[in-house]
């Protein structure tokens, strides 16, 4: 009873996103159970490493996971294996290790996942949706919103619906690219009562906002929600300089050099490290900082950032959602900003591939200008005719969108080759 009692309670602190409150309530049920071989010990444990991948470091979360794993093998039990496997997918994605989230999250599907509690299982579904985002496997992310959706409106789970929502409007962008119905769709998002419980889901819905803005020219419009991003972004959550790149990337191109550089000044301890486990927030981050540091022209400073980018690609990552972003442009932007020139044709050659065939006609769009930059950079014989040429066909779409901002910079850079 004991054990039941602190699973359920360390449950259902977790699902309203309280992870110290349950890391802690975990120690307290598992002091209890001492070294029982018990299914409860296993959810106990499973339940911990689950909130210290949300809140601490990679290791302990997956030495707890480990041994919740051991009592399910241990019990035979494949309906706890399932329920572990599906947590250590949840601390995978936190980390951006996304090619074993995905694998954890669709065996634990495999193994007995709709027989899990309906908000476990909606939990692991949402972030096995997102896992299969990131990785670009568009159609599956889809097939598992139909599945997470209904389940969702059951729940009266309002964020798991409005993520669906917001993939589907994005998807829907990408191949009929309609600015009205964009902002509709997230401003449906942004409605969510989910959104006081969640840092995640604030930074998510300003994130979204912004970015509209910043596709329809309104550049104030979208640094205002650029800056609401960043309020609700606390220190120990896997999304912690997520807003602050947004930010960082909406002054780069509203012009603002003062303000940018002292926000990366401040936060670029928050950018990934190396070889070690780095939050998503934080891959997120240096994305947005990359591309800012090349719309300031900081290509020194972009430029060293490119072995980092570099550990991006590695971790599996294809489009970095919300932000629309593939990583291989981001690759090819920073990889020209080292004047690693034949990189960043590759980068730009495999990011439009992906874009054509998600499809994502605004990427392609902004692949071309960034490609066209680099040309312009490198001014190698017949740079500059290949350049105008992109920098023609990005001005087309843009025009087709509705993008007079965009317009006006390839403008600019049309008038810059021509000289």
């Amino acid at each position: 009873m004991i054990g039941k009692s602190f699973a359920e309670l360390t449950d259902s602190l977790i699902w309203v996103g309280r992870f110290g409150e349950a890391a802690e309530t975990a120690r307290r049920g598992l002091a209890y159970l001492r070294v029982d071989v018990s299914d409860n010990r296993g959810r106990l444990l499973s339940a911990l490493g689950q909130a210290l991948g949300a809140v601490g470091g990679y290791e302990p979360a997956n030495e707890a996971l480990q041994e919740a794993l051991n009592i399910a093998s241990q019990l035979s039990d494949p309906k706890l294996e399932a329920r572990v496997l599906g947590a250590r997918s949840i601390v995978n994605m936190h980390f951006f290790r996304l090619r074993e989230a995905a694998a954890d999250g669709l065996l634990s599907e495999q193994l007995g996942g709709s027989e899990s509690a309906p908000w476990q299982r909606a939990l692991q579904l949402r972030v096995l949706h997102q896992t299969l985002l990131y990785l670009g496997r568009l159609e599956e992310a889809v097939r598992i919103a139909d599945v997470l959706e209904p389940l969702a409106r059951k729940l009266g789970q309002a964020y798991s619906m409005a993520l669906c929502l917001s993939t589907r409007t994005w998807a829907e962008f990408g191949k009929v690219p309609d600015l009205a119905k964009l902002e509709a769709g997230f401003q449906q998002v942004s409605k969510s009562d989910q959104k006081v419980r969640f840092a995640f889901w604030e930074v998510l819905s300003e994130v979204q906002l912004s970015l509209v803005d910043y596709i329809r020219g309104d550049w104030q419009g979208a640094l205002v929600h650029a800056q609401a991003s960043c309020r609700p972004d606390p220190a120990t959550s896997s999304i912690h300089g997520f807003g602050q790149g947004t930010l960082f990337r909406q002054l780069a191109y509203a012009g603002d050099r003062a303000q940018a550089s002292a926000i990366l000044r401040e936060k670029r301890t928050w950018l990934p490290t190396i070889g070690q486990q780095n939050f998503r927030g934080s891959w997120l981050m240096l994305a947005l900082v990359v591309e800012g540091l090349a719309m300031l022209g900081e290509q020194s400073q972009a430029g060293t950032l490119y072995p980092l980018v570099r550990e991006l690609i590695d971790t599996g990552a294809v489009t970095l959602f919300p932000i629309s972003r593939f990583t291989q442009t981001i690759a090819g932007v920073a990889a020209a900003a080292a004047h690693e020139w034949e990189a960043a044709e590759d980068h730009f050659q495999i990011a439009m591939q992906q874009a054509e065939s998600f499809p994502q006609r605004l990427e392609q769009a902004e692949i071309r200008r960034f490609h066209a930059m680099m040309l312009m950079d490198r001014a190698a014989p017949g740079d500059r005719e290949k350049a105008r040429r992109l920098l023609s066909e990005a001005r087309e779409t843009y025009a087709q969108i509705g993008m007079p901002r965009h317009i006006e910079m390839t403008q600019v850079l049309v008038e810059s080759v021509g000289r």
